[in-house]
Parts: C-alpha cells; sequence; structure tokens
C-alpha cells in the first residue's frame, strides 16, 4: 500500500531529533509510476494534512475510486498510529456499507484482522502529489472546516464515520469516466475483489444490491 504525501503531509509525518530530520517519507525510486498511471493503480492513496479547530488532521483519499477518509487529532510524526487507524476505519467504513445492504455474509470476517496484519508491516509514503485528487481533497477540507465552525465535529467519537459517510456518497468525476462516480459505491466493489477475495461478478451483484438498499431508503 502506498501513501503519496503532500508536503504538508511529509511535514506532518517528520521530526526534529538532535538537529537530524527523521521521517516515513522515501524518496520516490526512479521507476515508479506517475501522473495518469497512479490513477490505474489501485494501491495509490495520496494524504494531506491540515489543521482544523488548532488539531491535526489528514485526509486520505484513493485514487481510483476517490474514496476519502478524515482523521482528526492525529499525533504528528507517528505513521505507523495512523495506518493502524487507517486500516481500521477503511474496514469500518466498508463494512458498514455491507451490513446497509444486506452483504455482510458475504465477506469472512476473519479479513479485517488479516489486512490489518499484512498491510501494517508493508506501507511506504513517497513525497508525491496528484492534482486532481488534490482538488477532491482540497474540497472536503473546505467543507470540513466551515462544518465544524458550527459542531465540535473533532471531539465527537463518532463523527469521523459519519463524515466520511457523507463525503463518499458525494458524486466525483475523475478523468476517463464518462459519468459521476460515487466513491462509496466504487470503494465497495474495488474492496470486495482486491481485499475480499470476491469475483468480479459477486462483487457487481452487492453493488446492485447497494443501490437498492439506497432506493429503498428514499423510498
Amino acid at each position: 500500500m502506498t501513501f503519496n504525501c503532500s508536503q504538508a503531509a511529509c511535514d506532518f509525518f517528520s521530526r526534529i531529533h538532535k538537529g537530524k530530520k527523521i521521517t516515513t517519507v522515501q524518496p520516490v525510486p526512479p521507476a515508479q509510476a506517475s501522473g495518469e498511471d497512479l490513477q490505474t493503480d489501485t494501491n495509490q492513496w495520496l494524504v494531506h494534512a491540515g489543521t482544523v479547530q488548532r488539531k491535526h488532521v489528514l485526509v486520505a483519499i484513493h485514487l481510483k475510486t476517490r474514496y476519502c477518509m478524515l482523521f482528526f487529532d492525529m499525533k504528528k510524526a507517528d505513521a505507523e498510529g495512523f495506518v493502524q487507524a487507517f486500516i481500521n476505519r477503511w474496514t469500518i467504513g466498508v463494512m458498514d456499507l455491507l451490513m446497509k445492504c444486506g452483504a455482510l455474509d458475504f465477506v469472512d470476517p476473519q479479513i479485517p484482522q488479516q489486512l490489518l496484519n499484512e498491510q501494517c508491516p508493508s506501507f511506504v509514503m513517497f513525497p508525491r502529489g496528484d492534482r486532481s485528487a488534490q482538488t477532491h481533497i482540497n474540497e472536503v477540507l473546505r467543507f470540513f472546516k466551515w462544518d465544524a465552525e458550527d459542531f465540535d465535529f473533532v471531539n465527537q467519537p463518532w463523527s469521523p464515520l459519519y463524515y466520511d459517510a457523507r463525503t463518499n456518497y458525494t458524486p466525483r468525476t475523475i478523468r476517463g469516466q464518462k459519468d459521476y462516480i460515487y466513491p462509496d459505491e466504487e470503494m465497495l466493489v474495488h474492496w470486495l475483489i482486491t481485499v475480499g477475495g470476491l469475483s468480479v461478478p459477486k462483487a457487481e451483484q452487492i453493488r446492485e444490491m447497494h443501490r437498492q438498499s439506497l432506493r429503498a431508503r428514499v423510498d
């Protein structure tokens, strides 16, 4: 799993000790993909750091699906802590989608812990941006700052998952896609195939179950 870090995120994941900079952000290997190639790599995320109510906020967005998560009051220079929080939130978010559409039984309950064990030790961070995804991050962070002026989202334990769900139900446009996409729906299918081990037809079946559950809630 690759976390591409904006300059603000690079600074967040770095600290100075005895005059020496210590960071988990590594130089980008010369042969690594860049530009549009990143959009097709399913393991690529972009991370940006900001400050809301004098507390650190990290925003992570999946380049392929534009699925986005906000992390409130994170500890500076603690990359491992961030990745653990990231995996937990990612898993909980997808499980919530599966539960709401009645498809939870399609996923092996052991998978979340397996994901945590496999991904936490093997993540990499690079100082690399993506203009299109950064535009979406800036929009999400801007709206969050406005919302946080009227309500203390940062200190409410339930609010990150709630805010993620609201953000990911916002339709997005991506280069190469003719129509709008919904990040939560795209991430659900992506996760089921790449993490859950389901076949494409089965994942698409659950996509339709997800759409039907949304229509039922509206009706």
